[in-house]
């Protein structure tokens, strides 16, 4: 059994940039599983995809350990989205949308798991159906909605029961403000905190992320990447980082560090890929730890 499982919906990205348009895996169960297992552990997913997942996206996914057996609905398309990042802020909309995850999807999961949808597609019921030693949420989207045209828009989400049942919180500071209710990132952090989650983040790109652990604060820095070649992915990647050091023990402020190294490796390469090394990551989060404040 995995080490970790991903409860959110396995997608195909249809990426546009300056360099062209490309299409190519997306999803958070692909960038979790690819970090963890370069740092040693397996993330599986729960999830759901059509008949319509193209064969050399199963190769892929295959080589990152998810085994998709039982999740493929032939008769349903696959979760797309597209991507177009010609704009000073990403434009996000949706070709089609799979079959939600079920409260019976989510039975005998292992010890750790992170609830990551990407479009609802993990409603209430099956959120409140997860038992594990450790919940994770990243609430991405359950704060999206679908536009005139397929277009994503933000919208508010509060879930208490769900959130008290949460022992780990990560999201962006802009889908904080969504969830909290709160233009003041550490007010909205600590909302959440007092919900009962032992540790909350809120991450900031190129600006680094804050953590919330217990009464402390921390200020946790970003890397700067040699160069970014695709920044779809970097939330995933950092939750995969943060919760492969969590399962072994490591402290708040460790694990963010190295969160936002495993961000900096996968924004250097298109897609879900990463050049460097576990070693390489570990140098990074070092760095990133040294500089890590407390506030």
């Amino acid at each position: 059994m995995a080490d970790l499982a991903v409860v959110g919906h396995i997608a195909i990205d249809r990426v546009i940039d300056s360099g062209g348009c490309r299409r190519q895996l997306g999803g958070s169960p692909a960038y979790v599983s690819l970090v963890a297992r370069r740092l040693g552990l397996d993330a599986g997913a729960v999830t759901k995809v059509g008949g319509d997942m193209p064969a050399p996206l199963l190769d892929q996914l295959r080589g990152l350990g998810i085994d998709l057996r039982g999740q493929v609905v032939e008769d349903a398309e696959t979760t797309r989205f597209t991507l177009d990042y010609r704009w000073a802020e990403r434009r996000l909309s949706v070709e089609s949308v799979c079959e939600a995850i079920g409260p019976e999807d989510v039975r005998g999961l292992p010890s750790a798991v992170l609830i990551s949808p990407i479009l609802g597609e993990v409603p209430p019921e099956t959120a409140h159906a997860i038992s594990a030693d450790l919940v994770a949420l990243d609430p991405q989207g359950l704060v999206r909605e679908v536009r005139r045209g397929g277009s994503i828009g933000p919208k508010p989400w509060f879930d208490v029961g769900l959130l008290r049942r949460v022992d780990i919180y990560k999201s962006s500071e802009r889908e904080l403000r969504l969830v909290a209710g709160e233009d003041d990132p550490w007010r909205g952090l600590g909302r959440v905190l007092g919900l009962g989650p032992e540790a909350a983040v809120a991450t900031r790109g190129a600006e680094g992320a804050l953590l919330m652990t217990g009464g402390d604060r921390y200020f946790v820095p970003a890397y700067a990447p040699a160069e970014v070649v695709d920044p779809t992915g970097a939330g995933d990647a950092f939750m995969g980082g943060f919760l492969s050091e969590y399962l072994r023990g490591g402290e708040g402020p460790w694990c963010a560090a190295v969160g936002s190294a495993a961000a900096s490796c996968v924004v250097e390469t298109a897609g879900v890929s990463m050049e460097a090394s576990a070693g390489e990551l570990r140098r990074r989060a070092e760095e990133i730890y040294d500089g890590a404040v407390r506030l």
